[in-house]
């Protein structure tokens, strides 16, 4: 008898809640509250894009019963744009529907071979041009293939693409020296800086930061005496060191040792430059403090 019960008992708490549910999903909905998460170079979808697809779908959203809203329909529906990274939708308590949206952010624009234009974001994939916002990005051009999934030597190549474009966004001086980066047909990159007449044959993309810390190496140690504009190329593929051809064929060597050197003199200047402004920062800090009081 216990059993049949506490089986009775359980039954109609559980139909009581199915009502509970059912009467509350029936009330309408009072609003909507759009939420935007994107980086710093993402700005190509805003909330007016996301009302305009919820509308398009669900019709007049607020006083609208929440049980005829197709929450997975709509989501579906907002990840179908290329810039739209996920989206989820849920009602608070309030019967407030909240979206929220996360955009694919860019790393890299892109030109192919045959001039067709693209960006790329950190999981490589192909996102059409905004007319909204062009971002500042890594160029580069040449890219041998027009389709929108890769795989193979494409993919190779566009990871190399990413470890590349994600260096020189992490870097002010690059980021502000190299103009452009061409793909030549061996898959090789070959940049364009913005100061000097050379031109940086830079091999594949592999060990990147190394080869920009050799690079920034052979630029103070032998370009700033000798001056920007001596040199037809800059080659850094080479394994232990650096080849500046000079304008008139003369090459001039500079080797890994020297390269390690030269970088540690570099960090150990930013390091004392930091040290230095973090104590000019704590005096300020002080003084104003002592100001107050």
């Amino acid at each position: 008898m216990m059993l049949v019960f506490w089986i009775g008992l359980s039954v109609s708490a559980l139909t009581l809640l199915i009502a509970a549910m059912e009467a509350r999903s029936s009330k309408p909905c009072k609003d909507v509250n759009i939420s935007i998460i994107a980086g710093a170079n993402a700005m190509f979808v805003d909330k007016g894009d996301v009302r305009n697809v919820l509308d398009f779908i669900g019709g007049k959203l607020v006083g609208k019963s929440m049980k005829e809203f197709d929450l997975s329909k709509m989501e579906d529906s907002l990840e179908s744009n290329p810039w739209v990274s996920s989206a989820e939708l849920y009602f608070d308590n309030n019967r407030v529907l909240h979206v929220k949206v996360e955009e694919r952010e860019p790393i890299a624009r892109v030109f192919t071979a045959k001039g067709n234009s693209f960006y790329i974001d950190t999981t490589l994939t192909r996102l059409p041009l905004s007319e909204k916002f062009t971002p500042r990005l890594p160029v580069f051009t040449g890219f041998p293939s027009e389709k929108t999934k890769w795989k193979g030597s494409d993919s190779i190549l566009l990871n190399q693409m990413k470890d590349i474009s994600l260096f020189l966004a992490a870097d002010s001086f690059w980021m502000a020296q190299i103009d452009q980066i061409d793909i030549n047909p061996q898959k090789q990159f070959v940049m364009v800086p913005k100061v000097g007449e050379h031109t940086i044959l830079f091999g594949d993309g592999a060990d990147a930061a190394k080869k920009f810390r050799k690079l920034y190496a052979f630029y103070d140690e032998v370009m700033s005496k000798t001056g920007w504009n001596q040199y037809s190329t800059v080659h850094v593929g080479f394994r232990g060191q650096v080849v500046g051809t000079r304008k008139d064929a003369m090459e001039i060597r500079s080797d890994t040792t020297l390269a390690r050197q030269l970088v540690k003199q570099m960090i150990k200047s930013q390091r004392e430059e930091a040290l230095k402004d973090t104590m000019h920062t704590k005096t300020v800090t002080t003084t104003r403090i002592k100001e107050q009081l």
